[in-house]
Parts: structure tokens; C-alpha cells; sequence
């Protein structure tokens, strides 16, 4: 255990400073300025020159993407009863921690937190995450392709695909688990401590549709809605910037691979310089690169975003932490432990 401590310590120290490298060549050899001692100036200034009113906008959009979020995780909580009090806490608190700490350590949060002030068995947790996460793909593959669809003029034929194939996938999930479940539960025996498999069998319990199926519907719709309101929120930190000439479908598809960036275990302390290397490399994607405004670099603005973002995230999980601090979730959220 101490092993694998000091090697996930090592880990993260590791890809901070991979991280800080690659922020100093973004902005060194990408920013608007001369050197990244100029470009680090610029940012201050854009960041502090942005619009109140579009970022209380951005902030209530925020708001309201996770506490769509969080009565989602209630609908995925089949094994017992999730209060909002604590799904909504512990929505924010994990938001707010996957911006702070580096390589998706706020999952293992995620999954502590409910497990101590919810009783949720670990296994039902890390459940409850995989589901989700399925749920954020095939939702965002919705919004942005629904997004990308009508900023090219065919969004009646592109966007009701992505949704059939989201469905889709959520039906085959549970038989493709329940093929595999033998040999994933004989490596799973060898590679895990006391050669315990539960999670797997929990995650195998959670995909099933089986009496479920108006649940699921229901969460996938959140998800849909969650992204929506979260991918505008990049259009509207954008405006509050002054950058106003991308197209919005732009703004949804690098937005959105940058969020994907985002849940990737690579990042160091603070997301720094991976998060802007992907929102850069996202917008260049869609053909958007270099100056976009009077001396300011996409570069430059993807830190600025991220600043603000990460800040909005930190507000709203310190606002989130005293609703665990009113006592214990009251019933049974996640089953026997």
C-alpha cells in the first residue's frame, strides 16, 4: 500500500511538471506576446477585463449543469435512495476536486465521499461513475453532433443517428458485460487485494435495463441537458472575453474535446498546460489557431477560460462542502455493505 502511495505521489508530481513545461512552450512558441513572461501579463489582463454580467451567466449555467448532474446520479442510484443533499455535495465537491487534483484522483474521491457520508458500498460507487461517464459520452456525442449538424446546414440527418447509436450502446452495454464477465472477474481475482471481483458484478447490476428502462431514458436525458447547459457556458466565458466571432457550433465541438482532455488521467496539480494544450489543439481542429482577437492568441485564451472555469468550479464545491456537515444522509443509498 505504501508502494503504491509513494508511486501515485511520484505520479502526480511527475505530470505537474510535465504540465508546467508544456504551459511555458505553449506560451512561449503560441502566445500572443513576446516570450511567455509578456503572454503570463496578457492573460492577467484579459482575465481580469472579462465581463461580470456574461460571467454570472456562465456561473448559473454552471450551477445549473450540476445540479441537473446531480439528480442524475439519484436516478442511477437503483440500488437504494440518494438524497439531493448529498448527491448535489458531492457533485460539486467532485467537480471542483477534478480541477484541483491531477491524474482523476477526484473519481476516488467521488467515490469516498459517497461511500463515508452515504454508506454506498465502494463497488456501487465506482459503478455509478462508469455509468456515467457512458452517459456523458453518448450525450455529448448527441449535443455536439447536433451542434456540428447545424452549423453545416444537416442536422436532420446526422443528429437523430447519434442519438440511436447513444441508445444503442446503452442497450449492449449489459450483454457485452456479461460476456466478458468470466475472464474480466479471473484477471480481476488475480490483480485486486483478498482477490475481490464485487465492483465488476455492481457495474454488471448497474447496466442492465431490466426494469429501468424509463430510469435510464430519464438520465440520459439529464445528460443531454447537463451538456447543453455546460458547452453554452464556454460560448458565454468566450463573450465575456470579447472574443465573439467563432460560430457557436465551434465553440460546442472544441469545448467539448477539451472537456474530454479533461477526464483523461494526465494531468498534473491544477490541469496546468495540458487543459490548453487540448483546447488548443480542439480549436485548431476546427480551423480556429493563432491571433483570434487584437493580440490575444487562442493560446492566451484557453488559459484565461481555464482560470475562470476552474474558479467557477472551486466557488461552487466550497459553497457544496457544509451539506455534508449537516449530519448523515438519512436511508439507504447504496445497498448493504
Amino acid at each position: 500500500m505504501k508502494l503504491e502511495y509513494n508511486r501515485k505521489i511520484t505520479g502526480a508530481i511527475i505530470g505537474t511538471l510535465f504540465g508546467v513545461a508544456v504551459a511555458w512552450f505553449l506560451l512561449q512558441y503560441f502566445g500572443g506576446g513576446d516570450g511567455s513572461g509578456t503572454s503570463i501579463s496578457d492573460i492577467a489582463s484579459i482575465t481580469a477585463a472579462a465581463d461580470p454580467g456574461l460571467l454570472a451567466q456562465a456561473l448559473g449555467l454552471f450551477l445549473l449543469s450540476q445540479l441537473l448532474r446531480a439528480f442524475r446520479w439519484m436516478l442511477l442510484s437503483f440500488s437504494g435512495r440518494c438524497p439531493f443533499r448529498l448527491s448535489m455535495a458531492v457533485t460539486s465537491i467532485h467537480v471542483g476536486l477534478g480541477h484541483i487534483l491531477p491524474f482523476r484522483f477526484a473519481d476516488v474521491a467521488f467515490v469516498g465521499l459517497f461511500r463515508h457520508f452515504g454508506r454506498v458500498p465502494v463497488g456501487h460507487g465506482t459503478a455509478r461513475v462508469v455509468l456515467a461517464k457512458l452517459l456523458d459520452l453518448m450525450a455529448m456525442g448527441a449535443v455536439i453532433g447536433s451542434a456540428v449538424a447545424a452549423g453545416v446546414g444537416e442536422m436532420a440527418l446526422v443528429a437523430p443517428l447519434l442519438i440511436v447509436g447513444g441508445g444503442a450502446g446503452m442497450i449492449f452495454l449489459s450483454p457485452l458485460l456479461k460476456a466478458v464477465r468470466k475472464p474480466a472477474t479471473w484477471l480481476l481475482s488475480r490483480i485486486t487485494s483478498e482477490g475481490k471481483v464485487h465492483w465488476f458484478d455492481d457495474l454488471l447490476a448497474s447496466s442492465s435495463l431490466k426494469g429501468r428502462k424509463g430510469r435510464m431514458a430519464a438520465a440520459f436525458l439529464l445528460s443531454v441537458l447537463v451538456w447543453i447547459s455546460k458547452l453554452y457556458m464556454f460560448v458565454l466565458l468566450l463573450k465575456a472575453l470579447g472574443i465573439t466571432g467563432i460560430p457557436e457550433w465551434k465553440i460546442f465541438l472544441a469545448s467539448g474535446v477539451t472537456n474530454i482532455v479533461m477526464s483523461l488521467p494526465i494531468h498534473g496539480l491544477l490541469g496546468i498546460g495540458t487543459v490548453e494544450a487540448g483546447w488548443t489543439a480542439a480549436f485548431a481542429l476546427v480551423g480556429v489557431e493563432g491571433l483570434i482577437g487584437p493580440g490575444v492568441s487562442i493560446v492566451e485564451l484557453g488559459f484565461s477560460v481555464h482560470i475562470l472555469w476552474m474558479t467557477m468550479a472551486s466557488v461552487l464545491m466550497l459553497l457544496a462542502m457544509p451539506l455534508l456537515l449537516l449530519g448523515p444522509a438519512s436511508g439507504n443509498t447504496g445497498g448493504k455493505n
